[in-house]
């Protein structure tokens, strides 16, 4: 049986990282590509028109509801979750494949890795290696089968933490597999608002989720990147 991967990316004024990622996606037959546009008022819509395999559907903004939204047009059999602004490594499909072979696999991700060699991102990178939800969010590319997505119910509609919510949930119905191959992602929020102090915040806004506060409330100290 073939499997087609569905990577579905949401998107909000991400015209320029979502470019580079397409470019790299094309030509490949087993690939079935959805961008989930949240309102973007840059050149998203310009982008997209140079890369007609992609299908291209709007939903209301909220990453949980976008990659909820994606999924449910998907035709492929495994899904792949995506951020604009990542780079995927060499191999990376065979390592989703082979990785889901194996039945006791719930669902994985790769480790991450940043697109800034300061001594703060290879450390936070050096530490993502580490199988636990406290390392491993949505930007180092959550897959999964899709029956899996269907059973549990996709994502919650959360304002942010719908990555972390979904892990726990995963993780206590099989296996997590996290790959030694990098994701690179963007460094900007981090360099616009500073490395350790945004850091912190985000450590500080997990562990209260994970005691319990709600991520709606949590979410009036998460400001989104534009």
């Amino acid at each position: 049986m073939s499997q087609i991967i569905s990577i579905v990316i949401p998107v909000l004024n991400d015209a320029i990282w979502l470019d580079r990622l397409l470019e790299t996606l094309a030509n490949d037959k087993e690939l079935d590509v959805v961008v989930v546009d949240g309102g973007s008022s840059d050149t998203t819509p310009l982008v997209l028109k140079t890369y007609p395999f992609v299908r291209y559907v709007h939903a209301p903004v909220g990453r949980g509801i976008q990659l909820n939204h994606g999924a449910a047009v998907a035709r492929g059999n495994i899904f792949f979750f995506l951020h604009a602004d990542c780079k995927l490594s060499p191999g990376w499909k065979q390592e989703i494949k082979e990785a889901l072979s194996h039945s006791r696999v719930i669902a994985g991700c790769f480790r991450l890795e940043f697109d800034d060699t300061h001594r703060l991102f290879r450390l936070f990178s050096f530490f993502s290696r580490w199988n636990h939800p406290l390392m491993t969010y949505g930007d180092q590319g959550y897959f999964m089968r899709r029956e899996v997505f269907e059973k549990i119910g996709g994502f919650k509609h959360y304002p942010i933490l719908e990555d972390l919510e979904v892990q726990c949930r995963l993780r206590r119905k099989g296996r997590w597999y996290k790959s030694s191959l990098p994701l690179i992602t963007s460094a900007r929020r981090f360099k616009t608002r500073g490395i350790l102090r945004q850091q912190l915040k985000n450590i500080g806004i997990v562990s209260l989720y994970l005691a319990g506060v709600s991520p709606f409330w949590l979410s009036r100290f998460y400001k989104p990147q534009s």
